[in-house]
């Protein structure tokens, strides 16, 4: 059984299906290789360590005054005063703890290469005249 010829349009058809098929195979490993690169970038995340010095809080003191209540009687002779108090808080140092961070930095073992002995081979030709040249 001999398979019968293709006509042109048939052989244009074929591959154009072939064409298609193959762009789109590339197409879709280009997208795919590009989603991958996307999620390995954001899964990286950066290294940056910020080093801030210590710094000092300190609370303005407050002050606490009782008012004079104006109190009369009756009588003029008689009047209660009250003296005021002032409180004074002493100012406190709150130290900002400084965050560790610590860096593991990766072990490399150096093996050093083997030396292995060097042979040349010594190439003769012979001209058509006799004459011998080696290199």
């Amino acid at each position: 059984m001999v398979p019968t010829e293709r006509t042109p349009q048939q052989r244009d058809r074929r591959f154009a299906r072939v064409r298609r098929l193959t762009q789109l195979i590339f197409l879709g490993s280009c997208a795919l290789s590009a989603v991958l690169v996307g999620a390995e970038a954001s899964a990286v995340k950066a290294t940056t360590t910020v080093t801030t010095p210590p710094t000092t809080t300190t609370s303005t003191p407050a002050t606490t005054t009782t008012s004079r209540p104006h109190t009369t009687t009756t009588t003029p002779t008689t009047v209660t005063r009250s003296t005021p108090t002032t409180t004074r808080t002493t100012p406190t140092t709150i130290a900002k703890s400084t965050p560790t961070t610590v860096k593991s930095t990766p072990t490399t073992v150096y093996t050093p290469p083997t030396t292995v002995p060097v042979t040349t081979t010594t190439v003769c030709n012979s001209t058509p005249s006799g004459h011998v040249i080696c290199y």
